[in-house]
């Protein structure tokens, strides 16, 4: 089976090409990471057209600072970052997201979020993740498909720790009844 989206690997070549200024190694790097780029974006935004300004302005970002990517790491990782980061600042500067305050945060108690099975019962999880609201979205996007720690996340925001921590709980919780409701609606019929 064929690698898609950031686990695809490009030559170590093709990026010394790029960071040399070659424009076909570019466009390979592009369309190497274009649709992964923008179904990241377009999972945290749920708008296609500011997923793709997104794409596009992480790509200028990742033409713009290929020089800095040292080989030390995953160039995949790398780029998925850059729209990771363009894609939570851009849905901050379009007062998309509602950023809870720390004491907000402090307020909430511990809870375990793997210790039921209600997850894996939902038949639609796209359709439940478009209808959180963007930041809860983002979290447990980045969290738990992307693969980022909470300290990773937090980052992203300017937040804490426990931000994250919070924010994907109330993401889980907010999956869990709108399963629930689903399914009480979905007996009712």
């Amino acid at each position: 089976m064929a690698l898609s989206g950031f686990q695809q690997h490009l030559s170590q070549g093709v990026i010394q090409q790029a960071q040399a200024g070659d424009i076909l190694a570019f466009e390979t790097i592009y369309l190497t990471y274009a649709d992964a780029s923008y179904n990241l974006a377009f999972r945290i935004c749920n708008n296609q057209a500011l997923a793709q300004d997104i794409v596009q302005e992480a790509f200028i970002k990742v033409m713009n600072n290929i020089n800095k990517f040292k080989h030390d790491g995953a160039f995949a990782g790398w780029v998925r970052r850059i729209v990771a980061n363009e894609t939570i600042n851009r849905v901050k500067s379009e007062n998309l997201l509602r950023l809870v305050s720390d004491d907000e945060i402090l307020e909430q108690q511990e809870t375990n979020l793997f210790g039921t099975e209600w997850l894996s019962a939902c038949s639609d999880l796209d359709f439940l993740l478009k209808a959180l609201p963007t930041m809860s979205r983002a979290v447990i996007i980045l969290h738990e498909i992307e693969g980022y720690k909470h300290k990773e996340i937090a980052a992203f925001f300017g937040k804490s720790e426990s931000f994250s921590k919070t924010t994907l709980s109330r993401a889980y919780s907010s999956l869990m009844e709108m399963t629930l409701d689903r399914g009480q609606n979905h007996a009712l019929k």
